[in-house]
């Protein structure tokens, strides 16, 4: 199948709506337990969560956004920790704007090895470098 063909696909399922990227803090209600997830992107006709706990594709869990927004959705895909939900209805997004969304903190950091490995490299890279070439290096970084 060809990228116009599966485009065309999505449009015609409604899964083509214009996203909205964003990190909000939402509760996935599923097979009578809740678990926090965080919306990655969402539309008119669907979202991407990230969920610690598992759903499986085809379930019908209630997506909640706040006190006053939730709305019924079919798990279409997983992959990891995400999922694509198609909502059963037209999410009207205006009613997101009303109540500032609960931002979440970003928990991934560089594993420590990564991080003095990547220091190691540029502090050796750093003393090779002459006076005039540390400059140039970091031009817009520092003023003299």
């Amino acid at each position: 199948m060809s990228m116009w063909s599966k485009i065309q696909a999505r449009v015609a399922e409604g899964r083509g709506a214009q996203r909205q990227t964003l990190i909000w803090k939402g509760v996935l209600h599923h097979d009578s337990q809740s678990a926090e997830v965080r919306v990655r992107n969402i539309s008119t006709t669907g979202a991407m969560i990230e969920s610690q706990t598992p759903v499986m594709v085809g379930s019908q869990p209630l997506l909640e956004l706040s006190d006053s927004v939730s709305i019924s959705a079919t798990v279409e895909w997983t992959v990891g920790d995400q999922m694509g939900l198609s909502f059963h209805g037209p999410l009207d997004l205006s009613r997101l704007v009303r109540r500032p969304p609960v931002l979440v903190q970003p928990t991934w950091a560089p594993p420590a090895s990564l991080d003095s490995a990547v220091q190691a490299a540029w502090e050796r890279r750093l003393r090779r470098l002459t006076p005039a070439q540390l400059r140039a290096e970091f031009a817009g970084y520092i003023t003299d």
